[in-house]
Formats: structure tokens, C-alpha cells, sequence
């Protein structure tokens, strides 16, 4: 609704331009004023037509929103003002952070790169041995452990239980 509104009044807003054919005869040249004069008229009625569509979805919008935004506001009750101030401060802060940070995510080719070269060097000891000397392996190591962590979340996600997987006993005591 919204975007056939936004089309609308971009449509509306646009200069209209007249092509008028002038004729090479001398019998229809006082004619051609006033055919310009008529297709300028119409342009004129069909671009006020068009702001009045617009103007009339524009103000439907406005009411759909406006009876949403009152719903929500009276389920929320006093609390409608701190919440909307903290989100849109919560908001304010992340798009800030997002920028100074520059945390957009990296390319598919830098990704694709950085494992290219990983399992090139791997397989060689001098690799590991120049990442134990310089330190380096300490930060392996919390990779790895983070990793782990994170499967092993998900293990508890997807059996639903924290330990172990919970079994129907019933049906495996006639085989003892």
C-alpha cells in the first residue's frame, strides 16, 4: 500500500511535458494554440487528479498507521514512552557503533582466501612452530573453544535437554 502510494505522488510530482504536432498548412495554424491550450487543460486536470488520489492513500495510510500505533500505545500503557525512548536510543547507539566499528561482514572472496591459506600451511610444522613462538596459539586455542561452545549449545538446543539424550526406558527393558 505504502509503495503504490509513494508511486503515485512520484508520478504526480514529475514536470508535465506537451508534445504538440504543429501542422504545415496555413488553414490549421490558428488551431494549433488552442489545441495546446486544451492538451495543457488536461494535463493540468489529470496531475490534479493524481495528487488527489495520492493525497487521499496518503491519509488512509496515515489513519492505518495512526489506529496501529494507538493500539499498541494502550496495551503498553504508561510504559509506551520509556520503551519507545530506549529503542530508539538502543538503535541510535548500534547504527553508531556499526559505522565507527566498520562491522559489516567480510567478502565471500577474503573468507575463501583466508581457508586457502590456512590448509596450505597447515600441513607443515614450521607454520605451527612460528605460531607457538609468537603467541599466536593462545588465540587459536579460544577460537577452538568458542567453537566447540557454540556446537555444544546447539547439541543442547536440538535434544532439549542439557545432559545426555532422555530415552524411553519402557521399550528397552524386555531386552534385558
Amino acid at each position: 500500500m505504502l509503495s503504490s502510494v509513494r508511486s503515485s505522488v512520484a508520478r504526480s510530482a514529475r514536470p508535465v511535458r506537451l508534445q504538440v504536432r504543429q501542422a504545415s498548412s496555413s488553414s490549421s495554424s490558428s488551431s494549433a494554440p488552442q489545441a495546446a491550450e486544451q492538451a495543457t487543460q488536461k494535463a493540468q486536470q489529470a496531475a490534479d487528479k493524481a495528487k488527489e488520489v495520492a493525497g487521499q492513500a496518503s491519509q488512509r495510510a496515515s489513519q492505518l498507521l495512526g489506529s496501529a500505533q494507538q493500539t499498541i500505545g494502550n496495551a503498553l500503557g504508561s510504559y509506551k514512552q520509556p520503551i519507545f525512548y530506549n529503542a530508539a536510543v538502543a538503535k541510535e547507539f548500534a547504527k553508531q557503533v556499526y559505522q565507527a566499528e566498520k562491522l559489516s561482514p567480510p567478502s565471500f572472496s577474503s573468507v575463501s582466501y583466508t581457508y586457502q591459506q590456512f590448509f596450505r600451511q597447515a600441513p607443515h610444522f614450521s607454520f605451527w612452530q612460528k605460531l607457538y613462538e609468537s603467541g599466536e596459539y593462545k588465540r587459536w586455542i579460544l577460537y577452538a573453544v568458542e567453537a566447540y561452545g557454540i556446537f555444544t549449545i546447539g547439541e543442547m538446543i536440538g535434544r532439549r535437554h542439557v545432559v545426555g539424550y532422555e530415552l524411553d526406558e519402557s521399550k528397552y527393558a524386555k531386552l534385558t
